[in-house]
């Protein structure tokens, strides 16, 4: 069953990706994205809400790191505490200094919403 849900986020991906190079009639200003990273999430029943308006209402302090390509941040169709939040970064390189950044750990800094499970995966986009 993981594997199912997993296929999925990757044919999301690869949508986002061809959304990407082809959102403007200009060619796209820098390189695409060759690093991603799904990290899983389940909530405590409930605080789903709570959830997605932290992400809504967030800071923002990702979009301005070097290399930061976007964020997804998908909410399972039949169990509404799941959720998949995925980053497209430039290479690895760029997604390890974010996480080691001070800009990180303040839109960290507040915690968030209680959980019962947490997972994070990384990928290399290997093929378009």
């Amino acid at each position: 069953m993981r594997w199912r849900g997993l296929l999925g986020v990757f044919a999301f991906v690869a949508l986002a990706l061809l959304a990407w190079g082809q959102q403007a009639s200009e060619p796209p200003k820098d390189e695409p994205p060759q690093f991603v990273t799904v990290f899983s999430v389940e909530v405590e029943q409930g605080q789903e809400k709570a959830f997605i308006e932290r992400f809504q209402k967030r800071a923002r302090l990702i979009d301005k790191a070097k290399g930061y390509k976007g964020m997804f941040v998908l909410q399972h169709t039949q169990n509404a505490n799941k959720f998949l939040v995925v980053t497209l970064w430039r290479d690895e390189s760029s997604f390890r200094a974010w996480v080691n950044s001070e800009e990180f750990r303040k839109a960290h800094a507040e915690g968030g919403v209680p959980t019962k499970a947490m997972q994070l995966d990384t990928y290399r986009i290997v093929a378009r």
